[in-house]
């Protein structure tokens, strides 16, 4: 129904994730209802290409989301341009569904299918995922924090026993932070390691972590003042603490988006 050049992002084939014992799934898996429809209206407002496969078969089929219809918990994809591919899907159990939303891999798994006509063309109708994987492993994606009120972490100050610091972020992801290196105390010499840090993400909930400082230099911020930037990354992030982050992140592109 919708040809490849219409596409906003590039029209390639992503495969099924293997995941390894160390990486377990459930490290990127995302349950709340409101945030996996956000993801996917996301998917079909950008007009991205989904890879559909049949019971994880080798044979896949190239489609689109057409259509959401959450009081149903069924949306629409397009039909495959080749029908023994799609017949093999409507005789499947379960398809495999492999994307993108900003920049971002996207997996999840619909074992409801019939065929039916949209808009006059032939259509597949599935099921709403009750989950999906969110995955930023390698390429981690950052999101900035709020200018008026930005989050920030309080880190324990070494040597004492119940002393913090706070500083103000700058972005945040699954990977790690930036913050603002300009706090008398704390020391953002790259290759330091904070332990048990504590970030509030609102309306989400408290994440601990250890950081390690990566690396430092001047920037200018907005109001034109000067500071150094600190990187630091998360080291043995937990699962739960991942999803939070995650959560948080979909939450601020929601703001974003309805602004």
């Amino acid at each position: 129904m919708q040809t490849s050049n219409q596409r906003s992002e590039t029209s390639s084939v992503l495969e099924p994730t293997q995941f390894t014992q160390e990486d377990n799934s459930e490290n990127f898996r995302i349950h709340s209802e409101i945030d996996i429809l956000f993801i996917l209206r996301e998917i079909m407002q950008a007009n991205s290409l989904i890879t559909v496969y049949p019971n994880y078969d080798s044979d896949f089929i190239l489609s689109s989301i057409l259509a959401i219809y959450p009081d149903k918990k069924q949306m629409i994809i397009d039909y495959g341009a080749n029908e023994k591919c799609c017949q093999k899907a409507l005789q499947s159990e379960k398809l495999a569904i492999v994307t993108t939303q900003n920049r971002v891999k996207i997996e999840f798994v619909c074992n409801q299918i019939r065929k039916l006509q949209f808009d006059g063309q032939d259509a597949f109708a599935v099921n709403i995922p009750e989950s999906l994987l969110r995955i930023q492993r390698r390429s981690h994606f950052r999101i900035t924090t709020p200018i008026a009120k930005p989050l920030k972490c309080v880190i324990p100050i070494p040597g004492t026993s119940s002393s913090n610091a706070e500083v103000a972020l700058l972005d945040i992801s699954c990977g790690g932070i930036a913050v603002i290196d300009q706090h008398p105390v704390i020391n953002f010499e790259p290759g330091t390691i904070y332990n048990n840090c504590q970030i509030a993400l609102p309306e989400v909930g408290t994440i601990t972590v250890n950081i390690q400082v990566k690396n430092t230099y001047e920037i200018t911020l907005r109001s034109g003042q000067n500071c150094f930037r600190a990187g630091c990354q998360f080291i043995e992030l937990k699962g739960n603490m991942q999803t939070l982050i995650q959560r948080y992140i979909i939450k601020q592109e929601q703001i974003r988006k309805n602004k």
